[in-house]
């Protein structure tokens, strides 16, 4: 993460503390505004409408427990709501509610805090931010993860730092976003020497009711150094590159206003959060244009997008083009710049172990297993590929093949070294697919099939759902009758000598889900031991590692592969959030009910596209051809 250069950022407008967390292309453009922005979507929109209504509930519940606490006017203008933020903390109220804390003019932030928490600091009051987000803050503690401290959490009854109590069966979900949030109110608290004592703290309201706490000093982000190496980073760390940063790209921006021979900072690049993006339809055009972006392909990521720029390789043709020999040998750690002009001064016949330093020897047998043995062997090495060396790209031949994948005529292909295409199957299999808010999950869908003709079971899709508003009952009361039937189905299935497989497509999200709540009803034992077991495929794994696209590798995308397509219009998770509070809230019962056969009937789909696509691998897959062929 190297140091940006600074500009003069005096004629920056002040910044509120999502621009630290937002695309810097963005950042650019809102400066720029080369043309209208895009509408907020209406899963944006409910998204928002939803985080306003919950922020309501818990102020509302604060209120309540804390009749000390101080409520800024929020119709108040924002200088007299700063004014009158400054004053409550300085009279030492123990909780501020709908603050706007003093402007850092000198840093050029200002910021909002949903809650400012008194301290216990005995002189003059210091306080910590906690912001109030619609999504859960918490997450079940991985059995096989990493030993480190516990999680922070306080009841809103009393919601300091100080009055937080350990827990090590949770936590804290790992947020980027809301911590560089976090930060960004911790610098402004220093900057009006409001900041408490002993570290830097911020809290999340998540949809559990507590306080979670976060440090954001401790070094839990592993970032890219100049060295090519990771490093861990604290979270003020990366939020103080990342705000400087964007303060620097609008500083240009500016200046390109008045002077437009200026060139701005940032070009276009496509990351996740570009088809949320009001600028997106802007980007788009060049981004697609010729071969395409570099930046389009999945999984990309910045800091590779930015070496294969600086290696003047800016579109996928040029990255497909990029010789694979030479690819491996700068993925496997050679450096060739000194053995490259080691050669080129060398007999064309000289071993290539006389042009490798001593204190490099481990490269040699690189070198030797591709069949590179002299010095006419090195200088045939593609001087392009070659210069990547050093750059730290180990995953340059993976980003070769993700362009000639999605630049080749098939629409997918073996990776290299895949033969045939395998897939665990079972006599008896369950394909399984979840579908949730914010709050939880309200539906587990389940689709049984017998392709071993045991007769143990009755083949067809089964839906656990709930259309009562969601509640940590509710949710809990429905995962446990989901659970015992899936228990009993895996344990009768294995009792009677068959073998047993159920599906997910991306176990991330189910395994997330499964965990926490398995601890939330007392079934984490069971819930663990059904996932680290050979009954549990993440069906989304076992593609990835045997077939490559090009382009993202999502149910959605890849399905069709099959020859499958959904029945439901739009189908999407986001959309389903929308389709979901209509069949929970309308007062229409043919538009409630309209809703939920749309809802079960996306869910069913879900499942049956897992099955038409393992069907598709264990029988048409390995006659793809193999990239790069």
């Amino acid at each position: 993460m190297p140091v940006p250069t600074r500009y003069d950022v005096s004629r920056v407008a002040l910044q509120g503390g999502y621009v630290a967390k937002r695309c810097p292309v963005r950042a650019q453009l809102d400066v720029l505004r080369p043309t209208e922005p895009l509408a907020a979507s209406a899963v944006a929109e409910r998204r928002m409408a939803r985080g306003r209504a919950f922020e309501v509930e818990v102020v509302a519940a604060l209120v309540a427990l804390q009749p000390d606490a101080v409520i800024i006017n929020p119709r108040l203008e924002r200088q007299s709501r700063e004014d009158a933020t400054a004053q409550a903390m300085a009279e030492g109220a123990p909780l501020v509610l709908g603050g706007r804390l003093p402007a850092d003019q000198a840093g050029r932030r200002v910021g909002e805090p949903d809650l400012l928490v008194r301290t216990a600091q005995p002189a003059m009051p210091a306080y910590r931010a906690v912001d109030i987000k619609h999504h859960m803050a918490l997450e079940a503690a991985a059995a096989d993860g990493p030993a480190g401290p516990s999680t922070r959490c306080s009841t809103l009854d009393d919601p300091s730092l100080e009055a937080a109590t350990l827990d090590a069966t949770w936590a804290a979900r790992r947020r980027r976003d809301d911590v560089l949030q976090l930060a960004h109110y911790q610098r402004m608290l220093q900057a009006c020497a409001a900041a408490a004592d002993g570290g830097c703290w911020g809290g999340i309201i998540g949809v559990e009711g507590r306080v979670v706490w976060y440090d954001l000093d401790a070094p839990r982000w592993r970032t890219p150094s100049s060295s090519g190496r990771q490093k861990a980073r604290s979270s003020m760390e990366i939020y103080d590159f990342e705000f400087d940063f964007r303060l620097d790209i609008m500083a240009v921006a500016e200046h390109h206003l008045v002077d437009p021979s200026i060139e701005p900072l940032m070009v276009p690049v496509c990351i996740a959060e570009c088809p949320q993006c009001p600028w997106w339809e802007h980007c788009t055009s060049e981004l697609e244009a010729g071969s395409g972006d570099v930046s389009l392909l999945p999984g990309l990521g910045w800091r590779p997008w930015r070496i294969h720029r600086d290696h003047g390789v800016t579109n996928r043709a040029a990255l497909a083009g990029l010789d694979l020999t030479t690819a491996q040998l700068v993925a496997a750690g050679v450096d060739l710049t000194p053995v490259l002009a080691a050669a080129s001064q060398a007999d064309p016949t000289a071993p290539v172990a006389e042009l490798v330093a001593p204190r490099r020897r481990a490269q040699l047998g690189h070198l030797e297993k591709a069949g590179i043995l002299d010095a006419d062997a090195v200088l045939a090495l593609d001087q392009a590929t070659a210069a990547y060396s050093g750059a730290g790209m180990a995953a340059l031949v993976e980003h070769i093949d993700l362009a000639r994948a999605v630049l080749g005529p098939a629409p997918a292909y073996r990776r290299r070294g895949i033969d045939a295409v395998r897939v665990p199957r079972g006599d008896v299999e369950v394909d399984l697919d979840m579908e949730n808010v914010e709050d939880g999950v309200y539906l587990w869908g389940a689709l049984i099939t017998d392709p071993a003709g045991t007769g143990l079971v009755e083949a067809g899709y089964r839906a656990f759902v709930s259309w009562e508003p969601m509640t940590p009952e509710v949710e809990g009361a429905l995962f446990v009758d989901f659970w015992c039937w899936l228990a009993q189905m895996t344990e009768m299935v294995v009792d009677s000598g068959a073998s047993f497989r159920a599906y997910c497509y991306n176990a991330g999200a189910e395994n997330g889900q499964l965990r926490r709540l398995g601890l939330t009803t007392g079934l984490s034992a069971a819930v663990e031991t059904f996932i680290n077991s050979e009954h549990w495929v993440d069906l989304l794994r076992v593609f990835g590692r045997q077939l490559i696209t090009g382009s993202g590798i999502g149910l959605k995308a890849v399905a069709p592969l099959a020859g499958f397509a959904w029945e439901v219009d739009d189908p999407g998770g986001d959309l389903s959030m929308l389709r979901h509070e209509t069949a929970v809230g309308s007062e229409v019962r043919t538009v409630r009910e309209a809703a939920r056969v749309w809802l079960l009937d996306y869910n069913r789909n879900d499942v049956e596209a897992t099955l038409a696509l393992r069907t598709w691998m264990d029988h048409t897959a390995s006659h793809l051809p193999m990239v790069g062929s």
